[in-house]
């Protein structure tokens, strides 16, 4: 059914609304610039308080002037911006000596100053997200400058090429992935279905781009290390180092998923997967843990591109495991894989 969800005015609307709602969670409260001594619940310390514990004293340890840098990593930023970040700081005085006092309110302070730096040059860089992102929504509007969902063959494609520039010159980074998400949060928040199927169309052809698999790079990689299976995935009788052709078949069949709409990846799997000469599933999941090793953990630890990449692949597992067919491969659980070895950690 072909939905209209609105013109491009929405996409400025969205740009708008989200602009103010994503810099208040950066901003520490003004009470807590000061470590006061907040009473300590009782129990035993969750895993994420003992996170949170580690980052607090691991910040305390570093440098004044090391602090900004450390701040604007995402996965600190997204921590620290928060004011029960601010509160746990009070709450560790409470047993503190008074130098550990001493060295946690000097934390809080320093930390208050670096956001105020940070919350400013953040908007600034969410000026140039929410106008790149713009830019980008709007290369599949339609000529009247509406948007119709499911985005037709010619439109998605339009989308994708805007995309894939982006990603290859580098302009595609977690400030305009972060804006992606807020502005899909504000857009569901509002009803605006379409608009969230179109944002969510840009995370999987970000994801699909950065994930791409160079099987040429793959083979002679796998040559130079020649790990314990190497012989089975790889062929030296060539001049070069090239993918054994049953690797070669998966390799081709990772890479037209990777160029299509997700909406199509049913039909593709199922074709592939089936028939007369199938693509082996293993020989599929080699593939895509290769790229989690290879390109995902990688990545900064929490990072909105670890994130989106790691869903990308879980989500591709999941399709791959529907309409593959029943085989020994079904013992390894290759969602749980990716689940455990990235998504589990951001958690």
């Amino acid at each position: 059914m072909m939905m209209r969800p609105s013109t491009l005015s929405v996409v400025a609307a969205l740009a708008l609304g989200c602009a103010n709602a994503l810099v208040p969670t950066l901003v520490a409260p003004r009470h807590a610039r000061h470590a006061h001594a907040v009473r300590r619940p009782a129990g035993p310390p969750s895993s994420e308080t003992e996170r949170i514990d580690n980052l607090i004293y691991e910040l305390a340890d570093t440098a004044i002037f090391e602090l900004p840098s450390k701040v604007r990593k995402e996965a600190v930023l997204r921590t620290v911006g928060r004011p029960q970040f601010f509160l746990r700081i009070a709450e560790l005085c409470d047993d503190a000596d008074e130098a550990e006092k001493a060295r946690l309110a000097a934390l809080a302070d320093n930390l208050a100053s670096t956001l105020s730096v940070v919350v400013e040059s953040a908007e600034e860089r969410m000026d140039d997200a929410s106008v790149a992102l713009q830019e980008i929504v709007a290369s599949c509007a339609e000529p009247d400058g509406e948007f119709l969902v499911p985005l037709a063959p010619e439109r998605f494609t339009a989308l994708q090429s805007e995309v894939n520039t982006r990603v290859d010159k580098g302009e595609l980074g977690e400030g305009v992935l972060s804006t992606v998400d807020a502005w899909a949060k504000k857009a569901e928040s509002d009803g605006l279905d379409g608009m969230v199927v179109i944002l969510q169309k840009v995370l999987q052809l970000y994801a699909a781009r950065a994930l791409r698999f160079d099987a040429a790079e793959a083979a002679a990689q796998l040559a130079q290390m020649m790990p314990e299976d190497a012989a089975e995935k790889i062929d030296l009788s060539g001049a070069a180092p090239a993918l054994h052709p049953d690797y070669a078949a998966a390799a081709e069949l990772y890479g037209a998923v990777l160029e299509a709409d997700a909406d199509g990846w049913p039909a593709i799997l199922t074709e592939r997967l089936n028939g007369d000469a199938p693509v082996a599933k293993r020989n599929v999941l080699a593939i895509v843990q290769a790229q989690i090793e290879r390109v995902v953990l990688l990545q900064e630890n929490g990072s909105f591109g670890q994130r989106v990449q790691a869903e990308f692949l879980r989500e591709l597992v999941q399709q791959v495991e529907k309409h593959a067919p029943t085989s020994p491969d079904d013992d390894f659980d290759a969602a749980e894989y990716i689940r455990e070895s990235v998504m589990e950690e951001d958690s």
